[in-house]
């Protein structure tokens, strides 16, 4: 499904009485890459994400499922803007306590997965606070099918009602029930209105809180294959954009917009 491009909402967002544009990382405003510490966010999306965190009555966020000390290492944004990791988990400060429970639960996670990829070298467990991640993206590239079987069978995991999200060659197990749209659901309640950009299965609990037939704007950033083809799974976004390069495209012309608005 083929949704429309954002740019028709350019003037109403310049002229919001108060704007939250909040955007995930990496896919969105960073390009992916098979090593997650050698990326580097399109400088253009940067530059404007600055400019616009500079504006009266306009606040930026980074909602990433990166752990936080993890996105400080590869995003070069800072106060004001808030970054925010975990998926809403780890606010710039503070977060929620671990219980033993939920210690257990992670460990038991990270064993499971451990054997699982024993033996299947470009496959890595990583370890967040609040989640453990299981990444195959390497492996994908010289063994596509042997990584499509390791995500099903760690989909397969038992893990008792807690929350586990697959994503681009990844599956992710959380022993917290905090996602992007809990937290952009709070967030964006002192806004008049609110920007979400993301790529993936995870940012669609931000996607779905937004107003869409109000001031929000939610766009999805789909990237096409070799066939032309974009990924098929549902989206609660009602704007479409093809790729890093056309964020940070859209996100120059938003801050030049609000500039001129709020000037």
């Amino acid at each position: 499904m083929t949704l429309p491009d954002p740019h028709a909402t350019l003037d109403r967002l310049a002229h919001s009485d108060s704007l939250l544009v909040c955007m995930d990382f990496d896919g969105t405003i960073c390009p992916l890459g098979t090593d997650a510490y050698s990326v580097t966010p399109d400088p253009r999306a940067i530059a404007a994400l600055e400019a616009l965190a500079g504006l009266p009555g306009t606040d930026v966020a980074i909602l990433s499922g990166r752990h936080l000390d993890g996105l400080r290492r590869v995003c070069p944004l800072g106060p004001p803007v808030s970054l925010v990791g975990s998926h809403g988990a780890e606010p710039t400060s503070g977060g929620p306590a671990l219980s033993d429970d939920d210690r257990a639960y992670l460990a038991d996670i990270q064993a499971a997965l451990e054997e699982l990829i024993t033996g299947h070298p470009g496959t890595f467990v990583e370890t967040k606070p609040y989640q453990r991640v299981l990444h195959v993206v390497q492996l994908a590239e010289t063994d596509p099918d042997a990584a499509a079987s390791l995500l099903q069978q760690a989909l397969a995991l038992p893990t008792g009602k807690r929350p586990v999200i697959p994503g681009h060659n990844i599956v992710e197990f959380s022993a917290i029930g905090i996602t992007k749209g809990t937290w952009l659901a709070a967030e964006k309640n002192g806004y008049a209105a609110t920007l979400f950009a993301g790529d993936d299965v995870t940012d669609e609990t931000a996607l779905a809180v937004l107003d869409i037939y109000g001031a929000d704007v939610g766009i999805k950033v789909r990237r096409t294959d070799s066939a032309g083809g974009s990924p098929a799974h549902d989206t609660a976004a009602k704007y479409q954009l093809g790729s890093v390069a056309d964020v940070a495209n859209f996100l120059t012309e938003l801050a030049a917009a609000r500039r001129s608005a709020r000037s």
